[in-house]
């Protein structure tokens, strides 16, 4: 059977794409969209690998896991070793199980059109069916994590610490995932706290800007809630959640927030 470079390339860019988006959803990691494409051209390149001779299973493996590490270095750049491996794992989990799937459909139906060799599957069939596939899986991912996130998280209190300038805040945070509220440039989510919490972490031009002084190089996200609307300043911070990284930016506001709660976030920004 012919294989198409072309073809091979455009459809493991794909896979890869929504294999990087699984990952991050899994994870609850964020990964932007130059990123995520980034990653799944190395993902694309390395399915070049079927044009070789058939390779020992246990030499496919060991490609599999450095072609993976590339690809999870690409996509969420430099991490701490133990936030490497966790996406790493998880990259490989949602991997094998896609070439899984593969191998048995090749092994027990051997649809016509379809070549599997050295752990990488290629298709002679209309692009729009492994579309409709892979979306499905990413989708049905996608509902899982939301269904986690609602029955282990929603309308939870937890313990949130956040560290900026040297300094390291702990807020009684409520768990809501109505809270969508997300940085418009990098779709990063914002974790909303309240001033009186937080000013002792914040960064000048945020206090020049609650003072109606001039401030500088501020990013402002709009927020919109049942009875007001308003600009929330935000700023990058370290922010941990129970114990587990959080990846947000943090938003300050004056309104407020509720009885006992210092902070709101969506579950999401929880990191495995």
């Amino acid at each position: 059977m012919t294989v198409y470079i072309d073809v091979l390339l455009a459809l493991n860019l794909y896979i890869n794409y929504f294999l990087i988006k699984s990952t991050t959803l899994i994870t609850r990691r964020s990964c932007s969209r130059m990123r995520c494409v980034a990653g799944a051209f190395v993902g694309a390149l390395g399915a070049l690998i079927i044009l070789l001779p058939e390779l020992p299973f246990f030499t496919v493996i060991l490609i599999k896991i450095a072609l993976s590490a590339m690809i999870v270095f690409v996509a969420f750049g430099k991490q701490k070793p133990f936030d490497f491996a966790v996406c790493e794992l998880f990259f490989l989990v949602a991997n094998f199980t896609f070439a899984g799937v593969m191998l048995a459909l090749w092994t027990f139906s051997a649809p016509l059109g379809m070549v599997w060799s050295n752990g990488t599957a290629y298709f002679n069939i209309p692009i729009a069916a492994i579309a409709a596939f892979t979306a499905a899986a990413y989708f049905t991912i996608k509902l899982i994590r939301r269904l986690s996130d609602k029955r282990l998280h929603c309308n939870k209190i937890c313990t949130v610490k956040i560290t900026a300038n040297d300094t390291t805040v702990t807020l009684r945070g409520f768990s809501d995932t109505g809270n969508e509220l997300c940085d418009y440039l990098s779709g990063k989510p914002v974790i909303v706290c309240r001033f009186d919490k937080v000013i002792q972490l914040a960064p000048q031009n945020v206090l020049d800007y609650y003072n109606g002084q001039y401030y500088d190089n501020l990013r402002l996200v709009p927020c919109k809630t049942i009875s007001s609307e308003s600009l929330v300043p935000i700023f990058k911070a370290n922010i941990s959640i129970d114990g587990k990284n959080a990846d947000a930016f943090v938003g300050i506001t004056k309104n407020p927030l509720g009885e006992d709660i210092d902070c709101i976030f969506n579950p999401k920004i929880i990191s495995l």
